[in-house]
């Protein structure tokens, strides 16, 4: 079971992963991170998720618990995030906002479904329902 986090759990973007991963057989979402919306369902603000789902938002970061951290978050954010904090090296990152997608020495990600094995990933949204079963593996293997 890939183990997933979600940063920025309140924006549309956010919603349509959530509605993603919670039908996807190999996912378990551990944590959806909105510090504005923390101690609430996800349904009180992604509705159309009612009847699928009783998690709720957290302001905690339990990144330690997860293999995979999405970032859907407003542009620029997941930038000002990366360098802000320490990440555990094993974490793969997948980048939903458009911070990243510009190659650059300053960082190491790349864009879209390209990939086969890597660490920092910049996937644009409307490709996330192509490249999450594409690419990760349970017990660690993708």
């Amino acid at each position: 079971m890939i183990k997933v986090g979600i940063i920025g759990g309140a924006g549309y973007t956010a919603g349509e992963l959530i509605r993603l991963l919670i039908n996807h057989p190999e996912a378990e979402i551990v944590f959806i991170n909105s510090s504005s919306n923390a101690g609430n369902k996800i349904t009180d603000v992604h509705e159309g998720l009612y009847g699928e789902t009783d998690l709720v938002f957290t302001d905690e970061l339990p990144l330690d618990k997860i293999d995979v951290l999405f970032f859907c978050t407003a542009h620029g954010d997941t930038k000002k995030f990366m360098e802000s904090h320490n990440l555990p090296e094993e974490l793969k990152i997948i980048d939903l906002s458009m911070d990243y997608r510009i190659a650059s020495p300053e960082h190491d990600f790349i864009y879209g479904l390209q990939i086969t094995d890597h660490t920092l990933i910049d996937c644009p949204g409307n490709e996330i329902r192509l490249f999450f079963p594409l690419h990760f593996q349970p017990n660690g293997s993708g």
